[in-house]
């Protein structure tokens, strides 16, 4: 699909789903996806029509088979808030718990970044949540191409206490305790990439040489250490990554 009016449609369709009820990012069959570049092209028309606003980047290393993992952050990060508004899934907040990287200086398209300038334009680490919303329907097929499109699923992230910046670099392994009235879950985390940071040195460069502006402020989650989490709403959480940090929130349902 190269035809910008076609580009824009799905855009267009993608960006009003976040905010529906139910949500459906199904797209008509004429209107499909076939490339990176197709992916590329919509999600920079997600951007613009998000007032030319993002607030960060999911990412991790490509497969051994050259598939990528990338998606904008089109909503404004939830920061250590005793309530954390999320849309629910037969009314379980699904969360992933990750390690987040934020830009402390613009980085400018076109460039090739060394291992050690991207370390450096890194300055602050937080433990996070990313916030999955499911958005196509039970019975499509999405393809691997309209799931990145559209986001990977990602509906925000919720950002945990800050941590130092070289103990996230050694976090490998991490155990994550999670308690709620209703249950209690430890999970031993890993991160699929090795370290958390790994993905960064990949994504910074691949996003240069796409045209896409990185600016200070930026966000970049590489991966879950537990995979998808399934939490009640309307309970008192709290989350523990062993040896970094807690905090404690609360899930609510998103009514808008």
């Amino acid at each position: 699909m190269n035809n910008s009016i076609e580009n824009k449609l799905v855009a267009t369709h993608f960006i009003a789903q976040r905010s529906q009820t139910p949500v459906q990012s199904d797209i008509p069959k004429e209107l499909t996806l076939n490339t990176i570049d197709d992916v590329l092209a919509v999600q920079k028309l997600m951007i613009y029509l998000n007032n030319q606003k993002v607030y960060g980047w999911k990412c991790m290393i490509p497969s051994a088979e050259g598939e990528i993992t990338l998606a904008p952050l089109l909503h404004k990060p939830i920061e250590s808030n005793e309530r954390c508004a999320l849309y629910t899934e037969n009314d379980k907040a699904l969360i992933e718990p990750e390690i987040a990287f934020v830009l402390d200086t613009d980085l400018h398209s076109n460039k090739q970044y060394s291992n050690e300038e991207i370390d450096t334009a890194f300055g602050r680490a937080y433990i996070a949540l990313e916030l999955i919303q499911n958005r196509f329907s039970k019975n499509y097929q999405a393809t691997r191409f309209e799931k990145l499109a559209d986001g990977l699923s990602n509906q925000g992230i919720y950002l945990g206490p800050q941590i130092a910046k070289d103990k996230a670099y050694e976090s490998s392994r991490i155990n994550v305790n999670i308690k709620q009235p209703s249950q209690v879950l430890n999970l031993a985390g890993k991160h699929p990439a090795g370290l958390a940071q790994l993905p960064l040195y990949w994504a910074i460069n691949f996003l240069s040489e796409q045209g896409f502006s990185l600016t200070a402020g930026q966000v970049f989650i590489t991966g879950s250490y537990c995979g998808l989490v399934k939490l009640n709403t309307n309970e008192k959480t709290s989350i523990s990554y062993e040896n970094l940090g807690t905090f404690d929130t609360t899930f609510l349902k998103n009514k808008n």
